[in-house]
């Protein structure tokens, strides 16, 4: 993520007596529920199933690699059926070419900023964009063979942007269960790992967040459990405290309405997080992980 809706310093610590998430060994979500346990079973057969783009399974991106084919929503059921959830695949891969469009100031929670930025990259020139519009196909394929109706912000079909808040607007309207924006940071190279950046309660007439400020939590505990846990991830060393880090300067969480936060999946800038992002077989584990924890969040509601 870039500077401009990047990750500042900034630590806050996780408040307590969130949800805790449990991931059983075979890989399935286990959630603990108020009225008893609920299971969500997502087979590691729809996680390795790459994410279809216009009704076509994707190919996989390494030369060599197997096709596979994209897998549909069960008919009428899942465990996530009826649900919605939207994925936000942060930047896009034409924010390059309209750099003056990007650059346009919006309300972003009672403040200006620019309404998108270009991205990090690795030092090699793998792109952020990339990277986020890989996984959010890929955790789009899991969570939709679980049922759940799934949205994307972008697909890398528009010309830039949307703008943070019209990402924010899109989860809005659609009433999502639960929406996610999903990043790679371009931080210190000595730093490492994994942070979910979470909503703080701003005054912003255009759009109330005060609902969203403890079911976000949640999703986030949700996603310190379940994508460490399939990713092998470890949580930053540099941003926020014990992989949280609560911000105030995102139009994308200011402006929501619906449950939402950020997760910075790894550090660009860092030669063994960058190993990972430029792994297809990584980005998939990280799909997984994404849409574990989702799902174990929207179970307990």
């Amino acid at each position: 993520m870039s500077s401009t809706d990047g990750t500042g310093p900034g630590a806050a610590q996780a408040g307590p007596g969130r949800r805790r998430f449990l991931l059983s060994a075979a890989g399935s979500a286990a959630v603990i529920a108020a009225g008893g346990e609920v299971i969500v079973r997502l087979t590691r057969d729809a996680a390795a199933a790459p994410a279809a783009v216009g009704g076509r399974a994707m190919e996989a991106s390494h030369p060599g690699s197997p096709a596979a084919i994209a897998t549909t929503p069960p008919a009428g059921g899942g465990p996530l059926a009826g649900k919605v959830v939207v994925i936000d695949p942060g930047h896009n891969p034409h924010n390059p070419e309209h750099v003056a469009e990007i650059d346009a100031l919006v309300n972003a929670g009672g403040f200006l900023k620019a309404c998108d930025t270009v991205g990090a990259e690795t030092d090699a020139g793998y792109p952020e964009f990339d990277f986020t519009l890989d996984v959010a196909r890929r955790a789009r394929v899991i969570l939709r063979a679980a049922g759940a109706k799934v949205i994307l912000t972008q697909n890398g079909r528009t010309a830039y942007g949307p703008c943070v808040t019209q990402r924010a607007a899109i989860g809005n309207r659609a009433g999502a269960d639960a929406a996610i924006s999903i990043h790679a940071d371009g931080g210190p190279p000595d730093g490492y790992g994994f942070a979910v950046l979470v909503p703080v309660l701003v005054q912003n007439p255009s759009a109330d967040n005060s609902m969203i400020i403890e079911p976000s939590r949640y999703l986030a505990d949700a996603l310190l459990t379940h994508f460490a846990a399939v990713t092998g991830q470890a949580r930053s060393t540099y941003l926020g405290s014990g992989g949280i880090q609560p911000r105030s300067d995102l139009g994308g969480l200011n402006c929501s309405t619906v449950p939402k936060v950020f997760i910075e999946c790894a550090n660009m800038r860092n030669a063994a997080d960058a190993a990972k992002v430029t792994d297809e077989h990584w980005r998939q584990a990280a799909a997984r992980g994404i849409a574990q924890s989702i799902a174990a969040f929207i179970t307990t509601r």
